[in-house]
């Protein structure tokens, strides 16, 4: 019945594809095309995906892509053959953004893809190439040095500040090994027990660690058209992440800062970059420069806090991909995001620990307006994380680690 609604919708207005919408990444696009009016199909891998339950997307269980490219992309064409109309595609995670970049002629005739091609795509999903990016435009970067080999870790070992990050180029190698995408080095012989565990994994980036907490992580997210002009600019930093020295969002806040977006969009061009970004900055509170952390170009966890602002990123790249581009409003400062299924549970724990005052914790709630997962329009998919994080708190389940 569902999808029988969606076809009927799809052939009166340009439908959207969502892929992966395990949590607040896709749920996030889901909503932000959704409350337009959009048609949509949320995809993924995972059968029980949250998203399945949204109301505003049709759910449709998709081959793992990373397993079987092959096989992820037919499932595209069938489902593309089945369509009244091209639908606009997004892609939410580099495994699924990968393999549509690089297959995007073969798709296009049933999807309208609003980010860069393969060509271009190759240089950001390459480290190295977004650092020689940035150098090449003058964006302030930490200390890196590339290593290919034993012999060139021993020579990079002492010219770089401890502690220290070792990340690979390819954007996937320690995620698919370490569930993580750095890896934190406290001293030159840590460094060599570490290499010795990930040398097969090709050009890896040794790199000074900025010093700092969480609130000095900031982002510019952004929509660019196919002449990498910008349609939509926003700028934020975090308030909260997990594991705190370098995890995952949990709270954030929307900030203005036009020194660091023009920095991101002078990066962007250079990249010829086409399609939604997030450009990752550090501030060094030493000199209070920022300092260049990567570029990721697809939506992220918490651009959900860009359309509470204003700047819907998701629906200017719809709009710009079925040729009704129109240019985002300038955002609203001071507006918060938060997962409260994970940062209430967190601090209270660190609360009853002493590691965080109370009231401090409460004061940093005010003026949240968005929370990642639950929405009053939307609710089942918030409620059903709700649950999932309830039974582990309850059952004490231990999270997967693997130790490098």
């Amino acid at each position: 019945m569902r999808m029988s609604r969606f076809l009927t919708r799809a052939a009166e207005r340009p439908p959207a594809v969502v892929l992966q919408v395990s949590y607040a990444c896709g749920l996030g696009v889901l909503r932000n095309l959704g409350r337009h009016g959009v048609p949509l199909i949320a995809i993924d891998a995972a059968e029980d995906a949250i998203g399945f339950s949204s109301r505003y997307g049709v759910g449709m269980v998709c081959p793992e892509p990373r397993a079987d490219e092959k096989a992820f992309v037919a499932f595209l064409e069938d489902l593309g053959r089945r369509l009244p109309q091209p639908a606009v595609v997004f892609p939410t995670h580099d495994e699924f953004i990968w393999p549509l970049s690089r297959h995007a002629e073969r798709l296009e005739p049933w999807y309208i893809v609003p980010f860069s091609g393969w060509e271009e795509m190759r240089c950001v999903y390459d480290k190295r190439a977004q650092m020689e990016a940035a150098w090449r435009v003058g964006v302030e970067t930490p200390r890196t040095i590339f290593v290919s080999s034993g012999a060139e870790l021993e020579a990079a070992a002492g010219e770089v500040r401890y502690p220290a990050l070792l990340k690979p180029v390819e954007s996937l190698a320690f995620k698919l090994r370490f569930h993580r995408h750095i890896v934190d080095v406290e001293t030159p012989a840590e460094l060599k027990r570490i290499y010795d565990k990930v040398d097969d994994l090709g050009v890896l980036m040794l790199q000074e660690r900025i010093p700092g907490g969480e609130d000095e992580l900031w982002t510019v997210g952004s929509y660019l058209d196919a002449r990498s002009r910008p349609l939509a600019v926003f700028t934020a930093h975090k308030l909260r992440q997990y594991p705190h020295s370098g995890g995952s969002c949990l709270a954030a806040v929307s900030v203005w800062d036009e020194e660091l977006a023009e920095a991101a969009l002078r990066l962007l061009k250079e990249l010829r970059l086409h399609g939604v970004s997030q450009v990752e900055f550090k501030r060094d509170p030493r000199d209070g420069h920022y300092r260049f952390m990567e570029v990721n170009a697809r939506h992220w966890k918490w651009h959900g806090l860009a359309a509470a602002c204003g700047v819907n990123l998701s629906f200017v790249a719809y709009r710009d991909a079925i040729g009704d581009p129109y240019l985002a409003p300038r955002q609203l400062d001071g507006v918060k995001w938060i997962v409260a299924n994970k940062d209430v549970p967190l601090a209270v724990l660190e609360i009853a620990k002493r590691q965080r005052n109370a009231g401090d914790y409460l004061r940093s709630l005010r003026g949240t307006r968005m929370d990642g997962l639950h929405a009053l329009d939307d609710p089942v998919p918030g409620l059903r994380n709700a649950v999932t994080v309830a039974k582990q708190v309850v059952t004490r389940a231990p999270r997967a680690r693997v130790d490098v």
